[in-house]
C-alpha cells in the first residue's frame, strides 16, 4: 500500500473502532510499527486524528488512544421522500452538529425538491468547520454508478436526474447518493439494532415502500443496483376488484401516503387516532399491516433474515400496526414451514436516514491532501 492508502485505512479503522492504538493498527493492517508511527504522526499533524492517554489502566504505562479529531471537518446528510425532507450535519467524529426538517409542498416537482435540498444543506452547515462531503438518501431507483435518480413515481419530473453533479457543482465537495431505505439499513448496521446482525432487512414505509438488504454483513444492491424495490409488489388479495383479477401495488395499499389518502388525514391525526383506537383507522391500518406482513413472509422464505427492522412513522404504532404485521408474518410463515425472524421497530427516530446519509459520506470520504 502507498502512503495515501495507508492513511485512509488508518482513519477508517479508527472511525470503526477496530483498532485504537498504534500497536493495534500496525498488527491489524500488517504494517511495520515504524511506518505506522510516521503515518499516524502525519495524520495528527494534519488535524485528522488526535491522541490521548487512556484514563483507566492497570499497572504499567497506559497506552495512547487514537480517535478522530472532531474539528477536522463536517459532513452533511439529506434524507427525503415525497412528504418530508430531513437534513443533519455531523462532525468528523460523527457527533450531531445541526439538524433541520421541512415538509415538501404537496405538488413539488423535481426542480422544486432539488432547490429545497440546497436550502436545507445551507441551513444545517455548521460555521467554522470545513465541509468535507454530502450524503443524499434519495427515494426510488438509482443508476448503477449512483450518480442519478432514475425514477420516483411520487415526485413529478424525477427521471434520470443527475443529482450528484448538480449538488457537487454548487457545493464543490464529494457527493454520495444511495437509496433512502438502504441508507436506513446502513444506519441500523452502523449505530442501530443491527450492529451485531449479519443478515437483516430494513423495511421503510413512508410515501412509498422499499427495503434495504444486508447479507453476510454487506449491503446488497443487486444487479444494476435495483434490489429491494418491493413497492410495486402486486397484491391481488387486497384489490377492490378481485372479480376482474386486478391487483394493487403494495405501496398503493400500505404506504403512509396511501393510508393518509384513504382516510383524508394528516400524519399527526393518523397517529393520534390510532393511539385512541379509532375503529376505522384501526381497520385501515390492520389491512395495511397484513399486506406488508404478507410480503415480509415471502421475502423471509427467500432470504431467511435474522431480523426485520421496520422504519417510518407507522413503526411507532405497536398495537395498531406492528402487532397485526407480526401476526400476519407468523401466520404466513407457519403455513409455509418458514422460520419467523425477529421483527422490531427502528429506535433511531425520524433523523435516522439523514444521519445515515451523513455517515455514508463520512465512511466513503478519503484523505486527499
Amino acid at each position: 500500500m502507498n502512503s495515501r492508502t495507508i492513511e485512509n485505512e488508518i482513519v477508517s479503522e479508527i472511525r470503526l473502532a477496530t483498532a485504537t492504538s498504534r500497536v493495534q493498527l500496525a498488527k491489524h493492517l500488517g504494517i511495520a510499527p515504524s511506518t505506522m508511527g510516521i503515518q499516524v504522526d502525519r495524520l495528527i499533524e494534519l488535524g485528522i486524528l488526535k491522541e490521548s492517554t487512556a484514563e483507566e489502566w492497570g499497572p504499567g504505562r497506559p497506552p495512547k488512544i487514537l480517535e478522530p479529531n472532531s474539528t477536522a471537518g463536517q459532513f452533511i446528510g439529506i434524507d427525503f421522500d415525497a412528504r418530508r425532507l430531513h437534513g443533519v450535519s455531523v462532525d468528523f467524529s460523527q457527533q450531531l452538529l445541526k439538524h433541520h426538517s421541512r415538509d415538501l409542498p404537496r405538488h413539488a416537482n423535481a426542480e422544486d425538491v432539488v432547490q429545497i435540498i440546497q436550502e436545507v444543506i445551507r441551513a444545517v452547515r455548521f460555521r467554522g468547520r470545513k465541509l468535507l462531503g454530502i450524503g443524499l438518501a434519495i427515494p426510488g431507483t438509482l443508476d448503477e454508478e449512483a450518480t442519478k435518480g432514475l425514477h420516483y413515481r411520487f415526485i413529478p419530473g424525477w427521471t434520470k436526474l443527475p443529482l450528484r453533479n448538480v449538488i457537487q457543482t454548487v457545493f464543490r465537495v464529494p457527493v454520495y447518493l444511495e437509496n433512502n431505505v438502504r441508507v436506513m439499513a446502513m444506519a441500523e448496521r452502523w449505530f442501530g439494532q443491527a450492529r451485531t446482525i449479519q443478515n437483516f432487512i430494513c423495511v421503510g414505509i413512508r410515501s412509498g415502500i422499499g427495503t434495504g438488504i444486508f447479507l453476510n454483513g454487506e449491503l446488497y444492491r443487486g444487479y444494476e443496483g435495483l434490489a429491494g424495490e418491493i413497492g410495486t409488489w402486486p397484491m391481488r388479495e387486497f384489490s377492490l376488484n378481485k372479480k376482474n383479477g386486478d391487483s394493487l401495488p403494495l405501496e398503493d395499499v400500505a404506504s403512509l401516503r396511501a393510508i393518509q389518502e384513504s382516510l383524508n388525514v394528516s400524519v399527526e391525526d393518523l397517529l393520534r387516532s390510532a393511539e385512541n383506537c379509532d375503529r376505522l383507522v384501526m381497520e385501515v391500518l390492520k389491512r395495511a399491516a397484513s399486506a406488508v406482513g404478507r410480503v415480509i413472509s415471502q421475502i423471509s422464505l427467500i432470504l431467511n433474515p435474522q431480523m426485520i427492522v421496520i422504519g417510518g412513522p407507522l413503526a411507532e404504532l405497536k398495537e395498531a400496526f406492528m402487532k397485526p404485521l407480526c401476526l400476519e408474518v407468523k401466520r404466513s410463515l407457519s403455513s409455509e414451514g418458514g422460520l419467523m425472524p425477529l421483527i422490531v421497530s427502528t429506535q433511531l427516530g425520524e433523523l435516522a436516514g439523514a444521519k445515515g446519509a451523513a455517515a455514508l459520506a463520512l465512511h466513503r470520504w478519503e484523505l486527499k491532501v
